[in-house]
């Protein structure tokens, strides 16, 4: 489930940390895996379209139970009608 979220940004721009905003629990970004922006982002702005894309490989809570920790994949996107950051697991399966 997509959730709101804290991202900090690293050199060039790329994610280094994630934080669930209602939850308090971070994760550090060991890989991006894809840098994704689309190419109508004023088209965009306004309307529920994703605007900017992140695939990040991450470590600490996992998904479902935050008492363990491990890696996984997670999406983190920004929406053209919504302030901020939005996150998720990635879905079993791989990219969708």
């Amino acid at each position: 489930m997509e959730a709101p979220a804290i991202v900090e940004l690293g050199p060039h721009l790329k994610p280094c940390v994630v934080r669930h905003e209602g939850l308090g629990l971070s994760w550090t970004v060991l890989a991006v895996l894809e840098d994704w922006t689309t190419t109508r982002y004023h088209d965009a702005v306004g309307n529920p379209a994703p605007t900017k894309r992140f695939r990040v490989r991450v470590t600490g809570p996992l998904p479902g139970r935050p008492s363990q920790a491990g890696e996984f994949t997670m999406i983190i996107r920004r929406y053209g009608d919504r302030p901020g950051w939005w996150a998720s697991p990635e879905p079993a399966g791989g990219p969708g």
